[in-house]
């Protein structure tokens, strides 16, 4: 296996416990064991008592399949008239074998997997609104206990996204001289925030509706400036609190207002929807290690090494095996914080955000972005997106432009003719560098939001 890919399997091996709780009391470690010891394939069906999936890697890119890798019996000369197929095309990297989750465990498998990628988390999977200070040695910390509004004058809120949480989306602030200048400008000297807050919450197991709700209940009665940054999903969590929930807000206005939203899935993103669920698994492994290569992303900062292969076995758990079945559509409903993110056209809680009419109208800014790398070691993008030809083609998750993770026709759609940014998008075009998780290492993204809210940086 190349060294590439040893984060794979690694971290996928840290979480093999995850699930232990939740697995059908009849299937115990020999079951696994045996299963480990036949040399042959294995396929996945609905009444397989061990279910498995094995990672494999072609031309640079990784790929999740259904079954076991084995030689089956008899000879490879034998095998090969028959018609058998030995072992799934490309290099092995990992077989991950499991039982399947036991009836009425897979709602507590996705809040396990909350837990897992947000610490603050606990068994409730309620949201905290948490205060960041800054400490006499320059650096950042959150305060021990929840934030209690109602706020008032300034108020800064930041929002992160899926698989992330406030501890990973305020380290990204700290990477570059400018994003780390906004932190200080925001923290403290005649320009300051009031108070700089992070929204912490679920986003697996609780739809972006419901983190919103519970977003509204905390800052119900918050009058004053408002500003937000929110990054991926975080940007459907804020349009729901503001366009819905708002009116708790007092004296709430365009003025007060103003929300920069970054690669932003306001009308969904392709990476959600139910008949890309086998590519888009493969495709969040990829940017694991891209992630980790590129931006030094390691352990709980970089979950997209091992989000991919728990969230595997939920799929297989509930479809019997990692293909396009009926059953898919049904798996993703079952999986609010995806659901309610799917770029397809009967999604009707997006419909519904989009209908209108509002119970805030703020002042709208976005960035966006187009990941096209012409580095012959990252190609995996292309085999993602519609012009792939050949086996793969059934992997393929995006029909256009996108960051790795969401549409980039979706980050400025607000899909109401009222609602409109309120100064163009900031705009990568087509870019090499910039994709989903870097947004804020940009300069330019940075000066954007600083401009936008009138917080000067030099």
């Amino acid at each position: 296996m190349s060294d590439l890919f040893q984060s794979q399997v690694e971290a996928s091996r840290l979480e093999d416990d995850l699930f232990k709780a939740f697995y059908a009391d009849s299937i115990g470690d020999d079951d696994i064991s045996l299963l480990r010891r036949r040399r042959r394939r294995v396929a996945n069906s609905a009444d397989s008592p061990v279910r498995a999936v094995t990672l494999i890697e072609e031309d640079g890119t990784l790929y999740w399949r259904d079954g076991v890798p084995g030689r089956p019996a008899g000879s490879r000369r034998r095998a090969r008239r028959r018609g058998v197929v030995e072992e799934p095309e490309g290099n092995f990297i990992m077989t991950r074998e499991f039982p399947p989750l036991a009836p009425n465990k897979v709602i507590d498998a996705l809040g396990a997997l909350d837990q897992r990628l947000n610490k603050a988390i606990d068994t409730s999977l309620r949201s905290r609104l948490r205060e960041l200070k800054q400490t006499p040695d320059g650096g950042f910390e959150f305060l021990s206990a929840d934030a209690k509004g109602p706020f008032t004058n300034r108020t800064l809120l930041f929002v992160h996204g899926t698989f992330s949480n406030a501890e990973n989306m305020l380290n990204e602030f700290k990477f570059g001289q400018r994003a780390l200048r906004f932190l200080n400008r925001s923290t403290r000297g005649a320009t300051k925030y009031d108070r700089v807050l992070f929204f912490d919450h679920p986003t697996l197991s609780i739809s972006p509706v419901m983190n919103a709700l519970e977003l509204g209940r905390v800052m119900a009665g918050t009058s004053g400036n408002l500003d937000v940054i929110a990054h991926s999903r975080g940007g459907l969590v804020v349009r729901w609190w503001l366009e819905a929930f708002g009116s708790s807000l007092r004296g709430a206005s365009p003025a007060r207002v103003r929300a920069a939203l970054a690669g932003s899935p306001l009308y969904g993103t392709s990476l959600a929807a139910p008949d890309k669920i086998r590519g888009a698994m493969s495709l969040i492994s990829n940017i694991g290690t891209y992630a980790e290569k590129t931006l030094g992303l390691l352990g709980p900062a970089n979950p997209f090494l091992w989000v991919a292969g728990k969230l595997i076995e939920v799929i297989v758990s509930v479809t019997g095996a990692l293909a396009k079945t009926p059953l898919v559509d049904a798996l993703t409903a079952l999986i609010p914080g995806l659901a309610a993110q799917s770029r397809v056209s009967n999604n009707h809680e997006l419909s519904r955000l989009r209908i209108g009419p509002v119970a805030v109208d703020p002042a709208y800014y976005a960035i966006k972005s187009n990941f096209e790398t012409k580095n012959p070691g990252w190609k995996f993008w292309r085999n993602f997106r519609k012009d792939r030809i050949g086996d793969m083609a059934a992997d393929v998750v995006f029909p256009a432009d996108n960051d790795l993770v969401v549409d980039t026709l979706s980050m400025d759609d607000f899909g109401v003719p009222k609602l409109k940014l309120a100064s163009p998008a900031c705009d990568f075009g087509t870019s090499e560098t910039v994709w989903h998780c870097n947004y804020f290492r940009q300069e330019k993204s940075i000066d954007y939001i600083a401009d936008a809210f009138k917080l000067p940086l030099d």
